[in-house]
C-alpha cells in the first residue's frame, strides 16, 4: 500500500508523528510511506528513513487545490492525526480510497474510517493516539515506538565547547513558560556542581529575551553563550551533542529527545498541555510536573501558573541522575 500521512503543524507534532511511519515499515516493509508536511519540518521528516516520500504542504491553497496535490501522490490510505477542515476535504475531494481520521468533526463525514478518541482527556501520549490511528489498516502498532532518525545525515556540531548543557528557556507561547528565575538559579547550581558551560538556544525572535537571561547567568558566574539561530539541523545537532537538554513544551525538546540526548521536559499539570499528553519521549528523558498536592485547583485550572511550582531542586536532582547513568 502507498500510505499517505498528513502533519501540517509545528517540530513537536512532526517528532510524535513520525513513530507511525516506524510502526507502518515494521508491519510491511513493502508498504510505502508518504509524509505531506510544511517546508519548515521537511529537513526532519528526511532524518526518517521510514518516509519514503515527502510532500509539501501549501497553506495558501484551496481544499480543491490540495485535493489536486494529493490525487497525484496516488495514495490508497490517509491518516490525518490532527484533524483541519480543509485536510479533511482535500483528502475526500482527492478520491482517497481510504480515509482515516477523528469522528468527533461536524467534516468527520470526509472520512470512512474514524477514530473515536478525545484527545483532550489527555489519557496517552500524542504519539500513541497517532499509533492507534493505523489500527483501521490492520497494523497492531507498538504503542512505546519511537521515531528512527539518522544522526549521521546531521551538519557538524557548531558548538566548540566539547562538552555543555543546553536550556531551551522559550516555548513559543505553546506552553506555559518555567520562570526566568528558575533557569538562572539551576544555572548557578549546574555551574557550581559540574562546570559545564550553559548553551541557550531559541530563534531570532526570541535573541532580546535570551540575551537578558545571559546576562542575568552571567552575572551569577554562570559561563553561558547563546547559540545564534541557524537551520533546524544544526540545532539537532547542537542538542545530540549536549550532556543534558532542559527544555519546556517546546518543539526542539522533542528533537533532543527522539534523538536519544539525555533530557529533562518541564510540563504544566492542565490536562491539554501536561507531559502525559505531550511529554517527550526518548530513551533518556525524563519529564517534570508539579505535584499535584500543591496544586489542587489542577488539572481544570484556566490560568496556568502551576509550572513555576517545580523547583529548581527537582530538576536538579533529575539532572544529576540523568548526568550520572552517561
Amino acid at each position: 500500500m502507498r500510505i499517505l500521512i498528513i502533519r501540517t503543524d509545528r517540530i513537536g507534532d512532526m517528532i510524535l508523528t513520525l513513530p507511525m511511519a516506524t510502526a507502518i515499515k515494521h508491519a510491511d516493509p513493502s508498504h510505502t510511506v508518504i509524509m505531506l508536511a510544511r517546508k519548515y519540518t521537511e529537513p526532519l521528516v528526511k532524518l526518517c528513513p521510514d518516509v519514503d516520500e515527502i510532500a509539501i504542504f501549501d497553506e495558501k491553497s484551496s481544499a480543491f487545490e490540495l485535493a489536486k496535490q494529493l490525487k497525484s501522490l496516488k495514495a490508497d490510505a490517509v491518516i490525518i492525526p490532527s484533524p483541519k477542515r480543509k485536510l479533511a476535504m482535500g483528502a475526500m475531494l482527492s478520491g482517497i480510497p481510504i480515509r482515516i481520521g477523528t469522528g468527533y468533526r461536524w467534516y468527520s463525514f470526509c472520512f470512512n474510517k474514524k477514530i473515536y478518541e478525545h484527545r483532550k482527556t489527555a489519557e496517552r501520549n500524542e504519539a500513541e493516539y497517532n499509533l492507534r490511528m493505523l489500527a483501521p489498516l490492520g497494523i497492531d502498532a507498538d504503542l512505546s515506538e519511537l521515531p528512527s532518525l539518522q544522526k549521521n545525515l546531521l551538519p557538524a556540531n557548531p558548538i566548540s565547547e566539547k562538552e555543555y548543557i543546553v536550556f531551551h528557556v522559550p516555548t513559543g507561547g505553546s506552553a506555559p513558560a518555567w520562570g526566568a528565575d528558575h533557569w538562572v538559579d539551576l544555572a548557578k547550581k549546574m555551574q557550581a556542581k559540574y562546570e559545564y558551560p550553559i548553551i541557550l538556544t531559541g530563534s531570532s525572535q526570541e535573541r532580546e529575551f535570551l540575551l537578558i537571561m545571559a546576562e542575568r547567568m552571567k552575572h551569577e558566574g554562570v559561563s553561558v553563550h547563546i547559540h545564534p539561530e541557524g537551520s533546524l539541523l544544526e540545532l539537532a545537532a547542537v542538542l545530540l551533542n549536549a550532556k543534558l537538554v532542559i527544555a519546556g513544551s517546546t518543539g526542539p525538546g522533542h528533537v533532543a529527545a527522539a534523538l536519544s540526548a539525555p533530557t529533562i521536559g518541564l510540563f504544566p499539570l492542565r490536562r491539554v498541555l501536561s507531559k502525559e499528553r505531550w511529554g517527550f519521549r526518548g530513551k533518556q528523558t525524563v519529564n517534570l510536573s508539579p505535584e499535584q498536592s500543591l496544586q489542587p485547583q489542577c488539572p481544570e485550572c484556566t490560568n496556568c501558573e502551576c509550572i513555576d511550582s517545580i523547583s529548581s531542586e527537582a530538576v536538579m536532582a533529575t539532572a544529576r541522575n540523568l548526568l550520572h547513568t552517561q
